[in-house]
């Protein structure tokens, strides 16, 4: 009986293992059949004692078209495009929305507070982020969040000095659309940026006009 109590757990134990391990092959499935997405992006990030708190309406079709809309918080009204390469068409807000330039897609008007620039929160950027083998990777399931059932990924940076001294970065999939829902990263057990992506549209049929 004992054997065969222990047996049953193993078994159990691989099949939860199985399960889990999908969760990141099942995001890179999920994005191979994305032609065009919009969602809505909420971001909190500090640097040292500096904290930016942030809303962006957001727009991909691949191959290499982006476009983003900074809706709330520092540069409200501003956004910019992106359609190959290393530059980005941007308008700032306020008085100068009218006013757009082309500038290096990182520069510091055309990034976060971290630097990121308008690509970070494309889900291909961040599935090439783990596929990057600059951590460990880890899965397992949490419950839900913003009231999805969710998987996890989590991937321990092997060098954070080179990752913007980020040290943890962790994926929260949709179950359902094996898509992403959250990302946080830490330096150490501080977290210093959260994204969270909203009313994700998935082939909305977007046009090349639409990054104009």
């Amino acid at each position: 009986m004992k054997r065969m109590l222990f047996a049953m757990a193993l078994f159990a134990l691989v099949c939860t293992g199985r399960a889990n391990a999908s969760a990141f092959s099942d995001f890179a499935d999920a994005w191979a059949k994305v032609n065009d997405y919009t969602c809505q992006i909420t971001t909190h990030e500090t640097v040292g004692a500096d904290v930016q708190d942030r809303t962006y309406d957001f727009a991909f079709k691949k191959p290499h078209s982006a476009k983003i809309d900074i809706t709330g918080g520092p540069g409200r009204g501003g956004g910019s495009i992106w359609n190959g390469g290393d530059t980005v068409v941007g308008h700032q807000g306020g008085l100068l929305r009218g006013i757009k330039l082309t500038v290096s897609i990182t520069d510091p008007r055309a990034t976060s507070l971290r630097g990121d620039t308008m690509l970070a929160g494309s889900f291909g950027t961040i599935l090439a982020a783990y596929q990057s083998g600059k951590g460990v990777l880890s899965e397992s399931t949490t419950d839900t969040i913003l009231g999805v059932p969710i998987d996890t990924v989590t991937m321990l940076i092997t060098n954070p000095a080179a990752n913007k001294d980020v040290s943890k970065d962790v994926l929260f999939i949709s179950r359902t659309t094996h898509l992403p829902v959250r990302r946080v990263r830490y330096e150490g057990t501080i977290l210093v940026k959260q994204e969270d992506f909203l009313n994700v549209k998935v082939n909305p049929g977007l046009k090349d006009s639409d990054f104009q």
